[in-house]
């Protein structure tokens, strides 16, 4: 979508404002009678109205008079319903202005250079209809697209006004008429021109002389529909007069040979596609001196090529799907001296002929012939970069392996019984960086599998150092640590059957296991090396106890999820050095466990979460005067806390209390630096907790989610924090939203969410630095004042609750928007807002 922009900042929406940028220009009023018509129409200020009306009436231009004696005004509600309403309007007051200039109007109005009557509201398409001559008073749009599959018959009348948008510089047209409109070649600034049309006739001549038309999709069906080729055209012999075209795609006819249409010279793309019939392609086409990618799809009958794609000297990708009956292709052509790329799915065709040295650099294996010939000219392909082997193994064994790609950075190998060969030496390509190892690829696509294939290649064993290892579904894959490279940055193992532990060192960055068991942890660990490890839930109901004074290099790792057996842990904490993150996640059911946690500690942790501790305050105790460095605290899902210690955590940041129903108190923590603080369900956290933390000064982002619903109001001492996120919930409550948060000047981000019984304090409307805010779920029993139009906001989040129109009126929610597009939900809410944290 193109959009306008006005030379002087006009915005109707900023009346006054605008208003006066236009009155202090030299050609006031005779300049800007458009805009003073749009105030006019527009404005709420009566002095404003007043004067422009007047000016209208006794000084505009007799077009814009005749428009004006509509009382239909311009809505200044930006919602999903009022680009129509403002479409609707200009459509009004050029029925009675035959001369009116409706695109000065639509630019001044909605803003666009733009106009889309592809699903536009019935209203709106009635208008053309009743007055075709509308669409000719749009001239100055750059961009129009049309379905007329969906309108009435007496629609074409409206297309066949497009030939005197002569602006126009993209043309969208779904047309299901025999015929369009004749005189095309008035659209001298045409670049862009996408025709469906399923049921045309023949071709006007005016598509010949767009000179300008760069860009050329023509199809003889619809993109979404399932219409059966066209039948009708079958002559193509006019594309050679389309002089400046570059991109082409043509597709869904039932035209059967190309052979003499001599396509134009200045293109550089080329696409055909679903073209079922053919059996010749043009003769010529490889003699198209600047096309550099070539695309054929759903050609179920073409056999063949024509003699001059050998000659292509420009050819950079060749893309082949579905072309079922294409068995041999020149090998000069598909590995011509500028190809990157090839792709062939669904097609199985073989290169015949010289083989020259190619610049292919990515190529993707779809059948077991095509990979023998790569192998066995191996020498011609020296700078292939990225493989994929997407088939199964040859029938017989090729002189070359991939050992000879020495360029080879990216490798992609679908498990394939017999296969293994193709790998031998592979350690000799030193380049190689990305390795996915996989049984299914794609989960839509379940049949590209050989999912019984049971043994990891192992000839990765050899390699020194790849970048990323990934390895894919394969259910009935057993993976031996031995055969991983020495050296992996980033391993990756996902729903394969099993790793089992070898006995070879090999070290890791970055590991990350998921759906899938490793049969011994403890020997797992004692051959690894790596800094951050997540070994997924699959190994979290281990009854061995972990030797940490045998795990391999316990000094590298940083990041430890500590999920088997408790006993263990001061052990961990002593043998694990350098660990910075460590999640405990206690056994509920083994209280004994909790004893004697560690007696050693631990300076260097910064992040801890303490998962299902059942035990009580002095065991916590204990661990945190161990960890005296921590800056992220998370407790989770624990019991017997109904106070947090005595302690000071001078270094402390974060802390988070989830799902903890026992803790009531946090009266004993001083924690001096603390910046975010967050409750959710913790039915217990009552007002004497609330007050503790408003004296926490230091605090930036307060959170208090789903906490006792015996709580029946908000200790007013949080008003003197100076916080930039502020959120609470009246779920289940009788709570209501306080008054006093009208004077927290610090806030960017405000959620009062769940409120059902309460009005929305009109000192809120004060918050005129606020940025975000989240009325979700509320139900107000009062008016919403007027002086929340005075509000700043970027996003208004109102989803779920009486702000969506149907149960409030729309002056009461407008209000909070000031204008603004409401919005349901936030929208990438962790990235933007850092709210959900």
């Amino acid at each position: 979508m193109i959009f306008a922009k006005h030379e002087l900042g006009f915005n109707f929406y900023k009346d006054e404002a605008s208003f006066e940028k236009i009155k202090g220009c030299d050609n006031y009023p005779e300049d800007f009678y458009y805009e003073i018509f749009v105030l006019a129409k527009s404005t709420k200020n009566k002095q404003i109205r007043t004067e422009c009306a007047n000016i209208i009436k006794k000084q505009a231009p007799e077009a814009l008079q005749l428009a004006f004696k509509s009382r239909k005004k311009i809505t200044l509600i930006e919602d999903s319903s009022s680009f129509n309403k403002k479409l609707i309007a200009i459509l009004e007051y050029g029925v009675l202005s035959e001369d009116l200039d409706l695109f000065k109007l639509f630019t001044l109005v909605c803003g666009h250079l733009t106009l889309s009557l592809e699903y536009a509201k019935k209203e709106i398409i009635e208008f053309f209809i009743e007055t075709p001559r509308l669409l000719s008073q749009f001239n100055g749009i750059k961009e129009l697209s049309i379905s007329t599959s969906r309108q009435k018959e007496g629609f074409s009348s409206v297309v066949n006004n497009i030939t005197q948008l002569t602006s126009l510089e993209k043309l969208e047209l779904d047309i299901d008429y025999k015929y369009i409109p004749e005189e095309l070649e008035r659209l001298v600034n045409l670049k862009e021109f996408i025709l469906e049309a399923p049921n045309l006739v023949w071709v006007p001549v005016g598509i010949t002389k767009l000179k300008a038309l760069k860009k050329l999709e023509f199809r003889g069906d619809f993109r979404f529909g399932d219409d059966d080729p066209n039948p009708n055209i079958v002559n193509f012999t006019w594309l050679t007069e389309l002089t400046s075209l570059k991109h082409l795609r043509i597709g869904s006819f039932t035209v059967q040979d190309l052979s003499g249409v001599e396509l134009p010279a200045s293109l550089k793309e080329l696409e055909l596609f679903r073209l079922e019939n053919l059996t010749a392609l043009p003769e010529t086409l490889g003699h198209l001196p600047k096309l550099k990618k070539l695309r054929l799809s759903g050609m179920e009958s073409l056999e063949h090529f024509p003699a001059s794609v050998s000659e292509f000297k420009t050819l950079e990708v060749f893309e082949a799907v579905y072309l079922s009956k294409l068995k041999k292709v020149p090998a000069s052509f598909i590995f011509g001296p500028n190809i990157k790329r090839l792709l062939g799915f669904h097609t199985e065709f073989m290169p015949y002929g010289e083989t020259p040295v190619t610049k292919l650099k990515r190529i993707v294996f779809t059948h077991p012939e095509l990979l023998s010939f790569v192998l066995d000219n191996a020498l011609s392909f020296t700078n292939l970069k990225e493989i994929e082997i997407n088939c199964d193994a040859p029938k017989r064994r090729s002189a070359h392996t991939l050992s000879a790609f020495k360029k080879l950075k990216n490798l992609k190998y679908r498990l394939a019984h017999h296969l293994e060969w193709v790998l031998e030496g592979i350690h000799e390509c030193k380049k190689l960086e990305d390795v996915l190892v996989f049984g299914i690829y794609d989960a839509t696509n379940a049949k590209m599998t050989n999912a019984d294939v049971a043994n990891f290649p192992q000839a990765f064993s050899r390699v020194k150092h790849l970048q990323t290892l990934r390895v894919h579904r394969a259910k009935a894959l057993v993976l031996n640590t031995d055969y991983l490279p020495i050296k992996t940055d980033s391993l990756t193992i996902t729903d394969i059957k099993v790793i089992e532990p070898g006995v070879e060192d090999f070290e890791v960055n970055h590991i990350k296991v998921i759906d899938t068991p490793i049969t011994a942890l403890q020997k797992f660990y004692s051959v690894i090396r790596a800094k951050k490890m997540k070994l997924g839930d699959e190994n979290r109901v281990k009854n061995e106890i972990l030797d940490f004074d045998n795990f391999k290099d316990p000094e590298n790792i940083k990041n430890f999820i500590f999920n088997t057996n408790v006993k263990g842990l001061d052990k961990a904490l002593k043998a694990l050095c350098n660990l910075q993150t460590l999640t405990i996640d206690f056994n509920k059911d083994n209280a004994e466990q909790n004893n004697g946690l560690t007696a050693y500690t631990h300076h260097n942790l910064k992040n801890l979460t303490i998962k299902n501790f059942n035990g009580n305050t002095s065991v916590i105790k204990l661990l945190l005067e161990h960890t005296p460095h921590l800056e992220f605290l998370e407790i989770y899902d624990c019991v017997g806390l109904a106070d947090l210690p005595k302690i000071t955590l001078n270094k402390l940041k974060t802390l988070k209390l989830f799902y903890s129903d026992d803790i009531q108190s946090i009266e004993n923590l001083t924690v001096p630096n603390i910046e975010l603080f967050k409750v959710l369900s913790c039915d217990n956290f009552g007002y004497d907790a609330m007050v503790t933390a408003s004296h926490w000064k230091t605090l930036k982002f307060l959170w208090l989610e789903s906490i006792s619903k015996d709580v029946e109001s908000y200790p007013e001492t949080i008003a003197d924090l100076n916080l930039d996120t502020f959120f609470i919930d009246g779920c289940y409550a009788k709570r209501q939203i306080p008054k006093w948060i009208g004077k927290m000047k610090s806030l960017r981000v405000l959620g009062i969410e769940n409120f059902r019984r309460s009005p929305l304090p009109e000192e809120l409307a004060e918050l005129t630095q606020l940025k975000i805010m989240s009325i979700r779920g509320c139900d107000f029993s009062e008016q919403v004042s007027d002086k929340f139009k005075n509000l700043n906001l970027e996003d208004l989040i109102y989803r779920y609750s009486k702000f969506n129109g149907n149960n409030m009126k729309s002056s009461k929610y407008y209000a909070l928007a000031g204008n603004k597009l409401l919005k349901e939900d936030f929208d990438n809410r962790y990235e933007k807002y850092n709210l959900y944290c």
